[in-house]
């Protein structure tokens, strides 16, 4: 786990995608939250988005981290099934 604070970020306009994308998969937020806390990550070379995969699905997202404030921001992109 983080030892930051995570913030996902579910206002920004990148984040619908997502949500439609989750609700057809049957995937809650809080299985969101655990993937990007506790999900195997890897940083995509070609957009420099980190997807964080756990159990059946993976999560695509943009992190933004301030040290200052000791948080992590999340933008969900998209929700996979594999």
């Amino acid at each position: 786990m983080y030892d930051m604070n995570v913030k996902i970020n579910w206002e920004h306009k990148r984040c619908k995608h997502a949500l439609e994308r989750m609700w057809l998969r049957g995937i809650s937020m809080k299985e969101v939250r655990d993937a990007v806390s506790i999900g195997q990550k890897h940083k995509q070379k070609a957009t420099g988005l980190t997807e964080a995969m756990h159990r059946y699905y993976s999560i695509v997202y943009q992190e933004y981290i301030n040290k200052e404030l000791n948080l992590h921001k999340i933008y969900p992109v998209t929700v996979k099934v594999w």
